[in-house]
């Protein structure tokens, strides 16, 4: 008898993976240019405050939102007609023409046009680019490149701090054309291209990914596996997506999180001015606070996710957020008047920022991975047009609760719905870290405490 001994290999580790790295990097560039816009479209002439208001709301704001969640499910089925590629095409499309009506002098129309495809683009940056990077992402890495997300936006923010309204137009404008270029170095995902049949050119793009041949077996077996998880879901239709009990659960997670991380409160700490004034205190003039603490918790995250489970970091966010805003909500009181420890509140302030920079993003990267490849996309802009509907009435009720049961009670709400969340979080999300598709739809597939409650 003869015993022959092979070396086992792991072929996940095969060949290489700077092209993954360097598109998902280059891929959330957009993102970077939605926080300059975002500067543009509130601290400059064009922000259109000036403009009629409804609920003491601008009309800006209700455009954007409007415009966002109206167009997410018709840029789902762009991306999965047309390619991942060409939504991330047509979002830098979109920005650069929104940089027009900000290098002319301010008009109705320019103001009208500009917030319109302002939210239609940032539909896209939640959608479709979360989607592109986690399916050219290395598996070990793909929450972290998705994550991306968090900190990019930030960094735009922060560009008010050392560029005044001029400079940043031009960055803006300097910023799509940059994002042109890249655009010209995208590889189409493999998993849009086994979704629509075209096999061989999604073994090409493969081994592209990951600098191997075609013939490798890590190209083989990760063709087979995409084509294993599309072919576990077709033919499907969109009914399908309420009849199924694992995508039901999966919507829900994601209907349940983006609820929650709406109406976590971030529509008063975020607004510092208004914030500090409820704190009685003067602190930090030049508005450093938010985009700081957003990027810093950002940051975090993309390092954090790398090791922790999402389920894990989520509740550790929505806690320490419950927990800050209890503090702010003792502090706020309108018969209290503290006079030691006075830096506690802003210290509490500093940090449900922080914590809030964490936890913004992680729902979004928790659905891209759960999700089958098939509905990815479906199901994701169906839950962000559903969170624009929320975030609509929110921002439009907030004054009317404000003066009907004061700030200090509102910050208790927020403590108490963050409070919800982390218990949701750690007691209804599967785990995702290191786990597949289909290990993850396992999971799922099981009897939830309280149905997944």
């Amino acid at each position: 008898m003869v015993f022959t001994i092979t070396k086992s290999e792991n072929v996940e580790n095969k060949g290489s993976t700077w092209k993954q790295y360097a598109l998902s990097v280059m891929v959330s560039l957009p993102l970077i240019t939605h926080g300059i816009e975002a500067n543009n479209l509130t601290i400059t002439s064009h922000s259109g405050h000036f403009l009629s208001r409804f609920n003491n709301v601008p009309l800006s704001t209700t455009m954007l939102i409007l415009s966002a969640g109206i167009s997410a499910p018709l840029l789902s089925l762009i991306i999965d007609r047309l390619g991942r590629k060409f939504g991330v095409y047509l979002i830098i499309m979109l920005q650069g023409i929104c940089c027009i009506p900000l290098l002319l002098p301010p008009n109705r129309i320019a103001y009208i046009i500009t917030h319109f495809l302002a939210g239609v683009s940032s539909a896209g940056l939640f959608t479709v680019i979360p989607i592109y990077i986690r399916e050219i992402a290395p598996s070990s890495s793909r929450a972290s490149l998705v994550s991306l997300i968090i900190i990019m936006t930030p960094l735009g923010y922060l560009t008010r701090l050392v560029m005044d309204d001029e400079s940043m137009m031009y960055l803006m404008a300097a910023m799509v054309m940059l994002e042109f270029v890249t655009v010209f170095l995208m590889i189409e995902s493999p998993s849009y291209l086994v979704k629509v049949g075209k096999f061989g050119r999604a073994k090409t793009n493969i081994a592209k990914l990951k600098c191997l041949k075609e013939t490798d077996n890590y190209v083989i077996m990760e063709l087979k596996r995409l084509k294993d998880e599309s072919d576990r879901t077709k033919p499907w239709k969109y009914v399908d997506l309420f009849k199924n009990k694992i995508w039901r659960d999966a919507s829900k997670i994601g209907l349940v999180l983006f609820t929650i991380t709406i109406l976590s409160g971030s529509s008063m700490f975020l607004d510092q001015a208004k914030a500090l004034a409820q704190l009685k205190t003067s602190i930090d003039p030049e508005h450093m606070l938010v985009p700081l603490g957003l990027l810093a918790g950002g940051a975090s995250s993309v390092v954090l996710v790398r090791f922790i489970d999402r389920k894990y970091l989520l509740t550790l966010s929505y806690s320490v957020i419950a927990l800050s805003m209890g503090v702010l909500a003792v502090d706020t009181l309108p018969d209290l008047t503290v006079k030691t420890l006075r830096w506690l509140p802003v210290v509490s302030l500093s940090v449900v920022v922080f914590a809030y920079g964490m936890a913004w993003g992680l729902p979004t990267v928790i659905m891209v991975e759960i999700l089958n490849l098939e509905i990815r996309s479906a199901v994701l802009a169906l839950v962000y047009a559903y969170s624009q509907i929320i975030r609509m009435a929110h921002v439009h009720t907030l004054k009317y609760f404000e003066d009907l049961m004061g700030i200090h009670t509102l910050f208790y709400v927020f403590a108490g719905v963050n409070l919800v969340g982390a218990v949701y979080s750690i007691m209804a999300l599967p785990q995702i870290k290191d786990k597949s598709v289909k290990q993850i739809e396992k999971q799922l597939k099981r009897v939830p405490v309280i149905d997944r409650i």
